[in-house]
């Protein structure tokens, strides 16, 4: 019989271990206080540093996912700020003594909007970077994940982390420089990642690419503050649900797409879902509420819509049956359900968006409609058999579409990589002109930092 050492060092027991630490992690995530998100991520990247130091390449595998303290880390900055000034919190919070004085004080001089600013910030960093939005770790979805018995649907897991921080911690949008800040990059990322799920053959890598589509294009609903927070989190649920629930069953036998029509009722399901969540956010981020910068987020989301409903539909066709011999399955299943549920909820989430006072007008409903449409059109055109010819050069043209798609994706990533290389070159030039100012003593180096510190926070006191 094994130790309780040697059990949770291999075996079963990490993946275990694992699986509860990330549980407890993520529900965590979806608790309103900043302390409690903050220490899910600490569960969360704890899950997988655990599965790491399990795998038989744990180095490596504990290397590769270090980066996901950062999140984590930004969050605790951000209750850090939240708890030293409870009014960013409580705009009405009556604060006693001297600390009340000093408070005031703060905020006269203009260092509680910095303090503010630097909280949201802090927020958006470390949902951003669970969504695949930052070069720091834009391509983590198609790295496997760390243990081998849950490693392929692990990256879809952190897209849906970093929506939840979004989501619950909407403070950020009332900051308008991180907002307009969050809103291109989101942009960015959506269309990154549609590009990458068209440029990737395997469906269950697709699958994976789309859930960031999903979780970007929901963030960038939540930016927009077009339609209640209930809706959007319904919204969410349904699109991405429906990718999660595909990529968890093509790694179960493919059982969405093992039949004529569950498989057509899962294209129907996913492509309305996405359309009902594509819609709202590209009315959301149009000229009606984004103003001029409408006109570079909009095409970006028009593209993403049109792109991703194409995959969606156009890509999920019937497996075939490898079995000889047939059993009888019942005419209702798990999967049935779950398609019927995602079928519903979109619509139903719509509904409670306009119940909300969700009410564009009918050219902006035409004109964020029209993408996805196109988008599900041209997916279902694709699979059904046409005559050759002008069809298949269309054909080749999609093969070498893809090949570009491939190469975009490649390319911003090589040119993301330069510039912080560029810039880490930078801030090790400063670092080291700033050791040069101390004669090289570790305690008089620390004095001096901390001696900047104080004089970063009195200055604005003293204007």
């Amino acid at each position: 019989m094994r130790s309780p050492v040697e059990w949770l060092s291999r075996g079963s027991g990490p993946r275990r271990t694992g699986i509860a630490l990330c549980t407890a992690g993520v529900a965590l995530l979806w608790a309103p206080s900043l302390l409690a998100a903050a220490l899910g991520l600490e569960l969360v990247a704890a899950a997988f540093w655990w599965w790491g130091r399990a795998a038989e390449d744990a180095p490596q595998q504990v290397t590769r996912w270090s980066w996901m303290r950062r999140p984590a880390t930004a969050l605790w900055l951000a209750f850090a700020i939240h708890a030293a000034f409870p009014m960013l919190a409580q705009a009405h919070h009556s604060v006693f003594s001297a600390r009340g004085a000093l408070l005031e004080l703060a905020r006269g001089a203009g260092t509680l909007d910095l303090f503010r600013t630097i909280a949201a910030a802090a927020v958006v960093w470390a949902g951003l970077e669970l969504l695949a939005a930052l070069p720091l770790t834009r391509a983590f979805s198609d790295l496997p994940g760390p243990f081998l018995g849950v490693r392929i649907w692990l990256p879809a897991l952190l897209p849906a982390a970093g929506f939840a921080v979004l989501w619950r911690h909407d403070e950020w949008t009332q900051v308008a420089a991180v907002r307009q800040t969050a809103i291109v990059l989101l942009m960015i990322t959506a269309v990154l990642a549609a590009l990458r799920a068209y440029a990737r053959r395997a469906w269950t890598a697709s699958l994976r690419w789309l859930v960031v589509t999903d979780c970007a294009l929901a963030a960038l609903l939540v930016a927009g503050g077009a339609v209640t927070p209930t809706a959007t989190l319904l919204l969410w649920l349904a699109a991405c649900g429906a990718h999660v629930f595909l990529l968890a069953g093509e790694l179960r036998g493919s059982a969405p797409r093992r039949g004529a029509q569950i498989t057509r009722l899962w294209r129907a399901a996913s492509g309305v879902a996405l359309a009902s969540l594509a819609w709202p956010t590209a009315i959301a981020n149009g000229p009606g509420h984004l103003g001029r910068l409408s006109g570079v987020v909009w095409p970006g989301i028009a593209f993403t819509s049109g792109l991703a409903e194409w995959i969606t539909v156009g890509r999920m066709v019937h497996a075939e049956e490898r079995r000889k011999v047939m059993r009888a399955d019942p005419a209702l299943t798990l999967t049935h359900v779950a398609a019927l549920l995602v079928l519903v909820l979109g619509p139903f989430a719509l509904l409670v968006a306009w119940w909300g006072g969700f009410e564009p007008h009918w050219r902006e409903s035409l004109a964020g409609l029209l993408p996805a449409v196109v988008g599900a059109w041209a997916g279902i055109a694709a699979r059904q058999s046409r005559p050759r010819g002008v069809w298949g050069r269309l054909e080749g043209v999609g093969v070498a579409s893809r090949g570009l798609a491939r190469r975009v994706f490649a390319l911003v990533v090589y040119i993301e990589r330069r510039v912080l290389a560029a810039l880490d070159g930078l801030t090790g030039w400063i670092a080291g002109a700033m050791h040069d100012l101390h004669t090289g003593d570790a305690q008089e180096y620390l004095m001096f930092l901390v001696g900047l510190a104080v004089l970063a926070v009195v200055l604005p006191l003293l204007r």
